[in-house]
């Protein structure tokens, strides 16, 4: 994920985010079912999945965390 992306996400509110965290981990069981069938060329599509998904629950969680102070 670049820093440009990276910056949108900051951007998006909590039910934009809460989509997109649904889609990614829609891909994410589709790329683990094709990884295990031998589909899947570039393994490292799995780990970079994986951290977007965890960059976007931190920004959730940030969000979260701010709105209540």
């Amino acid at each position: 994920m670049k820093k440009n992306q990276l910056k949108e996400l900051q951007t998006k509110t909590a039910a934009e985010l809460n989509s997109l965290l649904a889609k990614g981990e829609i891909e994410l069981a589709k790329l683990k079912m094709d990884l295990r069938a031998g589909k899947v060329k570039d393994v490292r599509s799995l780990n970079k999945k994986r951290h977007d998904l965890a960059r976007m629950k931190t920004i959730l969680k940030n969000q979260q965390l701010t709105k209540g102070k």
